[in-house]
């Protein structure tokens, strides 16, 4: 899977990029049944504000023949993200059986 991750006006990186990278592998897992180079993932995670932070997560994911989006934003960084990877998820699902945790 191809990876694009966009991070910006974000402080210290290093725990983001990880929990991006760990969600990331998770998607990756339940996709492997279509071909690597078929799929491609664009994350875009913003931090906007001063005192009262807000985090804008959106995640785009392109497998054959579907286009899936979604987008969450909270005042939690890992909600934000967590968030907008599970409706990633629920879409993909809907239109492509992805495999299931055990």
């Amino acid at each position: 899977m191809k990876r694009f991750i966009e991070l910006k006006h974000i402080g210290p990186t290093a725990h983001v990029r990880q929990l991006v990278e760990t969600l990331c592998d998770r998607l990756d897992e339940r996709l492997r049944h279509f071909d690597a180079e078929a799929v491609s993932v664009h994350v875009a995670f913003e931090e906007h504000g001063g005192t009262h932070k807000l985090y804008r997560a959106s995640v785009t994911c392109h497998v054959p023949q579907h286009l899936a989006a979604a987008h969450e934003e909270g005042r939690d960084p890992g909600g934000a993200l967590r968030g907008a990877f599970e409706e990633l998820e629920h879409q993909l699902e809907k239109h492509h059986p992805i495999r299931r945790r055990k």
